[in-house]
């Protein structure tokens, strides 16, 4: 690490511009954080530049800087951009920071493969990282398996998540110790990963940098460190009913209105009682139980004593001499 100061940014943030792509009958958002005051939180918990990282879309970014663009210098304009290993069918979430609207449509185009997605990313030397490793893993292929695909795509990892379970971050630390091991450089991140305001900043990454630009270079290098907590279980179900909260309060808004069909409406009358019964509790308590026992069952097979497999499928490939013609 360099004598320069450390400058701090929360890499996973949410704005009312996510896509959700679950319970679309609803049109309900991922998230219903107004961009602006995203970045008034993010400067409040003492961060320097602020990236907000919209579900596979820039709005948000672009909403804020059309409305204060004397902010660009310090607003990252990112990305997590849903993908998919087509072997399994399992999605994984890719965080790509500075993205312009050109880089926007690029992605579109290519992020239904992990295998060409990432490529596209380092042909454009674009910072990116995986989040959240295993919050979609089920053991769709042998874990330690799936930790040397990993290592094989991405050079850094989201190690720090703030509202996901200790176990998976402690998960996400061990597959990059497990990778350096194996002789691989590998760089672990960290982001709130907050849909609401108050968890802004419960992770954060540190990194030296007098501008944004600069700044990211540093992490693109590994000079840099991560420090936060996990929020926890009922931090994050409060967070999950405030989301709910939002959602009916923002149908009494005109312009949500007009958005709304019929079978909208219905919808979202037919989720009140669903939501009285317990729903966002217990999708939230299966979700988070079951991310901890899969990051432990992962932790568990990078234990063990035969790393010849990763040493096979980890290291880089030789490069081979062309033959003379």
């Amino acid at each position: 690490m360099t004598g320069l100061p450390l400058r701090k940014v929360d890499l996973h943030v949410h704005t009312a511009f996510s896509n959700f792509r679950h319970l679309k009958f609803l049109r309900a958002r991922d998230s219903y954080n107004d961009p602006q005051r995203v970045y008034d939180r993010c400067r409040e918990v003492g961060c320097d530049y602020v990236a907000i990282t919209d579900h596979d879309t820039i709005d948000g970014a672009l909403d804020l800087l059309s409305r204060r663009p004397e902010l660009e210098p310090t607003v990252i304009i990112g990305e997590e951009v849903e993908t998919f290993f087509p072997e399994t069918g399992q999605w994984a979430h890719v965080n790509v920071l500075g993205v312009d609207e050109a880089t926007h449509e690029d992605l579109n185009r290519v992020k239904g493969n992990i295998y060409e997605l990432v490529p596209y990313l380092r042909s454009r030397n674009l910072l990116h990282f995986l989040n959240h490793p295993l919050q979609s893993f089920r053991m769709q292929k042998q874990p330690l398996r799936f930790v040397e695909d990993v290592l094989e795509l991405f050079t850094h990892v989201e190690m720090g998540n703030g509202t996901l379970p200790p176990d998976q971050n402690r998960a996400a630390a061990g597959i990059l110790e497990y990778g350096r091991r194996m002789g691989l450089t590998r760089f672990g991140v960290g982001g709130s990963d907050a849909h609401g305001l108050r968890p802004i900043g419960a992770f954060v990454t540190l990194a030296p940098g007098n501008d944004k630009r600069s700044w990211l270079a540093s992490v693109a290098e590994g000079k840099c460190v991560v420090a936060g907590r996990e929020i926890g279980l009922l931090e994050l179900v409060g967070q999950a009913y405030g989301v709910v909260g939002r959602y009916y309060r923002h149908l009494g808004i005109s312009a949500v209105r007009r958005r709304m069909t019929p079978v909208n409406y219905l919808a979202a009358a037919a989720f009140v009682p669903i939501c009285l019964a317990g729903a966002p509790f217990f999708i939230s308590l299966l979700s988070y139980l079951g991310t901890s026992r899969v990051s432990r069952v992962v932790s568990r097979s990078m234990r063990g004593p035969d790393l010849r497999t990763a040493v096979r499928s980890c290291a880089p490939p030789v490069p081979q001499e062309e033959p003379e013609s």
